[in-house]
């Protein structure tokens, strides 16, 4: 059902994707955040739950930027597509696998990274990716977006100029050196996507197993119990992507085999654009396509049962006149959340989502609103009730105890109610280095 517009005098983070204000005389840039600002990257499974939080959803209810604090925090997105799909090159588009006269990428792009200031193609990822660079703080140079758990969790740990404070993660990161803490933000499904019209059946965690280490390779292998002698085509997020480690480790595959595409995490149009769709196979967020289907995280329509999907028909946004019907994109797949494979349980798991940062900053000095006691951590992630000038004035809600000025914003109502809007189970816990 859709919920109530919440206000509430706390804190939360997310994306600040609109343009400065205009002024009289010239346009401005897109918004690079200020030193004063709390600044997020990494994982594409968060990077929408931690947005509404942020600046609110799209169904009308308002997130902690909308509440009028002067210092913001802003959580940019893994890719350069609000729609979480990657930007390509001209030449990625065409790229032919094994074909040597097709298969190379512009400089700059593809999966090799520095290739700026060549002058001539080279191998690299099919389709070319580019390499987009965003700007972390107002007077800085460019950097390279991070896209994914391992790189948005990489970048802050080296990040010596704290030009980030903290990084998204779909799967466990680990202490960084006991540097690193995190809070359980919630509760997202993994399970695998086809298409609607497919010639993939229910599958299991062995027979995943050997799918993806190229063992076995198509439906009709006696396996699997398929009846189609078609070639599977499974994909793989990107490497460096959350999702990526938790259904690797799920399915206890290293190294996958050389039959496997890497694509865009939590894609569900990589299955048509997979050349191969009725073949084709992918894990897949449950909280992504919820937002692709216009439901909160218990499966039920958002806004009253209208059930309003999130992500727009990039080939119908500003063309209203063009496009009629759902403008909306609504793919055509299966999410294999029930079925019985011929071996074995369905594959279909449980995740914890987590949020980054630097333990030393529980107990920063550094305010962060005009007129307020709390730093950011303090304000948005974790309160507790320790820690000089925090043990007097405690606050205990529902049983918790909190330092003064009571819950974090990620633990308040109106921020579950948030990550309840982008398809995600909220779930909030603190874990000190790591997990």
């Amino acid at each position: 059902m859709r919920r109530k517009k919440v206000l509430l005098g706390a804190a939360t983070v997310g994306v600040i994707t609109a343009s400065l204000a205009l002024t009289t005389t010239a346009a401005q840039a897109d918004y690079a955040p200020s030193s004063k600002d709390v600044v997020g990257v990494g994982s594409d499974t968060l990077q929408n739950l931690v947005d509404f939080v942020a600046d609110g959803d799209h169904l009308g209810d308002t997130g902690y930027n909308t509440l009028g604090n002067a210092n913001k925090l802003v959580s940019f997105d893994a890719t350069a597509d609000a729609n979480a799909r990657l930007a390509y090159s001209p030449q990625g588009v065409g790229n032919t696998p094994g074909n040597s006269a097709t298969n190379n990428c512009a400089p700059g792009t593809g999966a090799t990274q520095g290739t700026g200031n060549q002058n001539t193609t080279h191998t690299g990822d099919v389709p070319c990716t580019l390499n987009p660079t965003i700007v972390l703080r107002a007077g800085t140079q460019p950097v390279q977006r991070p896209n994914g758990s391992g790189a948005g969790f990489n970048f802050l740990v080296a990040d010596t100029k704290h030009l980030a404070d903290f990084s998204r993660a779909s799967s466990a990161r680990g202490s960084g050196g006991n540097t690193m803490d995190s809070i359980t933000v919630g509760t997202d499904g993994l399970a695998m996507l086809s298409s609607s019209t497919t010639n993939a059946v229910a599958l299991s965690t062995t027979q995943l197993q050997a799918i993806y280490n190229c063992s076995v390779t198509t439906w009709n292998d006696p396996t699997l119990g398929g009846t189609s002698s078609d070639t599977i085509k499974p994909l793989l997020p990107q490497i460096g992507s959350g999702t990526r480690t938790s259904f690797l480790s799920a399915i206890g595959v290293t190294t996958p085999g050389s039959c496997v595409t890497n694509v865009e995490e939590n894609d569900p149009e990589a299955i048509d654009a997979s050349g191969a769709p009725t073949d084709a196979i992918e894990p897949m967020s449950s909280g992504r396509l919820n937002l692709y289907l216009g439901k909160l995280s218990d499966g039920t329509a958002n806004d009253g049962g209208s059930g309003i999907g999130y992500f727009k028909d990039p080939s119908c946004v500003g063309y209203s006149s063009v496009c009629t019907g759902n403008t909306t994109l609504t793919p055509n797949v299966k999410y294999w959340t029930t079925g019985t494979p011929k071996s074995g349980s369905l594959f279909n798991i449980n995740r914890s989502l987590y949020l980054y940062f630097r333990d030393a900053d529980i107990n920063s000095t550094k305010v962060f609103q005009p007129g307020g006691t709390l730093n950011w951590v303090r304000t948005l992630f974790y309160n507790p009730c320790s820690g000089a000038g925090h043990t007097t004035g405690c606050v205990t809600i529902g049983g918790t105890t909190y330092g003064p000025g009571g819950a974090p914003y990620f633990a308040t109502s109106a921020a579950q109610s948030l990550i309840s809007a982008a398809g995600v189970v909220p779930t909030y816990a603190f874990t000190q280095f790591g997990p």
